[in-house]
């Protein structure tokens, strides 16, 4: 082989190099950055809830830990409702079982009174003490419901009831509830 040949080739391989580098370089990127999030431990479930829109139902990570199992406190067990009217006025339905952490455990519901419009949510358990619980939600139904996956918080009130604040991308919502 002469010498410009050999050149030639050792540019040909080169460039070949460079560009399953860069391949790979973009791919990683596209998975880290464009919702892979497993770099950060998320555990994100695409599935589609049943009965749902058919949008997928995220559930935000659990940081439980391996060890750790809590239960459901009895005082939070039973069905908690209200009607609020801030800003506009809609029933909201809370309804806590038994069980353990990453159990589902509550379903809630939220109804505009204006329109209707009502939007269902399961809530695993992530951490339980005496006085508050914590809950990572997905979306179960509903038409038009704004509020993916979220977390969400219980905590007992001194007079029983119970103050149900739901984190969303608009901002929390934050509901005072009573034993129904």
């Amino acid at each position: 082989m002469r010498r410009d040949q050999l050149v030639g080739w050792s540019k040909m391989l080169r460039l070949a190099v460079i560009v399953s580098v860069a391949i790979v370089v973009v791919v990683f990127a596209i998975t880290v950055f464009a919702g892979g999030g497993w770099w950060r431990g998320d555990s994100a479930d695409s599935s589609v809830a049943s009965g749902s829109t058919g949008t997928p139902a995220l559930r935000p990570a659990d940081t439980t830990p391996v060890a750790a199992v809590w239960a459901v406190p009895k005082v939070f067990l039973g069905e908690w409702k209200v009607i609020a009217a801030d800003p506009v006025s809609f029933d909201v339905s809370l309804t806590i079982r038994s069980g353990k952490n990453a159990e589902e455990v509550a379903f809630s519901s939220y109804t505009d009174s204006v329109s209707g419009a009502r939007c269902e949510r399961a809530e695993r358990l992530v951490a339980a003490t005496e006085t508050e619980l914590t809950l990572a939600a997905r979306l179960t139904g509903g038409l038009r419901c704004a509020d993916p996956a979220t977390s969400s918080t219980v905590e007992l009130r001194p007079d029983g009831s119970i103050t149900y604040v739901v984190d969303r991308p608009g901002g929390a919502i934050t509901s005072t509830l009573r034993k129904s």
